[in-house]
């Protein structure tokens, strides 16, 4: 059966406090370096791909159980999904401004070549148009249905707490909360953090795993004495806002500043609106987003090849082979938290192995470790 309120807000309150007290206590520090460089890259692969699946399923079918697939015209049809596709594919369509910074970065450092590709084609300008302009369309074409602006009404809703009772609390701990705190720490922290330095490896002060996490922690804990949704700083998130041209904090404090605009304007009575904007426009600003975050999953992967000194960097192979396995049981599961577990384990077995061979390979003295010599630099 279906969650009610007070069971989420246990849930949510749980998470938020375990992650606080990771964050404050340096644990998320550590738990970050032992994490391995292949289970990030993974996560980041098949969170992509699941929301790039969930962003085709919106452009192309009525609802989630892909029975019934879309017309081909009108405000939910799938040309208007196409014409939307078309629209952000040409504002990324590669120059050889792009091509030119491949060939002095490096194939391998596609996300510094497509940062100059940016700049050649006037930065980030573009990407935000290119968002502001969908999200316009859709909001007029939300506006025009029949009474969609019938419900607005002005002024806030009253917030209305939530005060889970003992059997509440279990049992959203249990069926919500225990299950979402590897994702939360994994993709809200981890992860975040990781494509935090890869999109921004210029900034001075990085983005630290206890900064988020102690974020995450206490804005949960408050929203949760006013009965709020569970909200975190996710990877998908941060790919989305670069992907349409957020450069700096200024754009992620625009956008909060909007939503309490309007959520003080209209409240609760602004959702019978939103609920008409146009799915197969939402489904197309999805996949562009997730089409970021694999890039960087995918980037990532290919500059840290060789790059000695990373404490992620695996030289045997096995953080790519755990990062396949991460996305690859992400996807068919549905479930990062359980990709990361696969991907963990992957990992460990790989590790073990490598550590046998090398034992094996080692009893044959100097000539063991002279032939190691020779491969890895035949290899190099």
């Amino acid at each position: 059966p279906p969650m009610d309120v007070p069971q989420i807000v246990a849930a949510g309150g749980f998470v938020a406090l375990v992650v606080l007290v990771l964050g404050c206590t340096g644990l998320m520090e550590r738990f970050n370096a032992v994490t391995p460089f292949g289970v990030v890259r993974g996560m980041q692969l098949g969170l992509g791909m699941l929301l790039c699946a969930k962003g085709w399923t919106l452009a192309v079918w009525t609802d989630g159980t892909r029975q019934s697939m879309r017309g081909l015209w009108g405000p939910d049809g799938m040309a208007l999904g196409a014409l939307a596709l078309a629209f952000v594919l040409a504002s990324a369509a590669p120059t050889k401004t792009a091509a030119a910074a491949r060939e002095v970065v490096g194939d391998g450092a596609g996300v510094g070549a497509d940062r100059m590709h940016a700049r050649a084609r006037g930065g980030s300008g573009n990407d935000a148009r290119v968002a502001l302009i969908l999200v316009a369309v859709g909001a007029v074409i939300a506006a025009c249905r029949p009474g969609s602006l019938a419900s607005l009404r002005a002024g806030p809703s009253t917030p209305a707490p939530a005060f889970p009772s003992a059997k509440a609390a279990a049992t959203g701990v249990l069926r919500a909360g225990l299950p979402q705190l590897p994702l939360t720490t994994l993709n809200s922290v981890v992860a975040t953090c990781a494509l935090s330095k890869d999109l921004f490896p210029d900034k001075p002060f990085p983005v630290r795993p206890t900064g988020v996490a102690v974020s995450v922690g206490a804005m949960n804990l408050c929203g949760a004495a006013f009965g709020a949704m569970p909200c975190c700083h996710g990877a998908g998130g941060l790919a989305a806002h670069y992907r349409f041209g957020a450069r700096t904090g200024a754009a992620t404090a625009f956008l909060g500043a909007g939503k309490l605009f309007l959520g003080i304007a209209f409240g609760g009575s602004l959702l019978t609106l939103l609920g008409e904007f146009p799915a197969p426009l939402l489904g197309v600003l999805l996949a562009a987003a997730s089409a970021e975050l694999i890039r960087a999953g995918l980037d990532g992967a290919t500059r840290n090849e060789g790059s000695g000194g990373d404490s992620w960097y695996d030289p045997g192979g096995t953080d790519r082979y755990a990062s396949i396995v991460t996305a690859a049981t992400t996807v068919a599961s549905g479930s990062t938290g359980l990709g990361a577990l696969f991907g963990f384990a992957t990992h460990a077995l790989s590790w073990a192995r490598r550590r046998l061979l090398d034992g094996a390979s080692g009893e044959g003295g100097e000539g063991g470790r002279e032939y190691r010599e020779v491969e890895m630099e035949e290899g190099g």
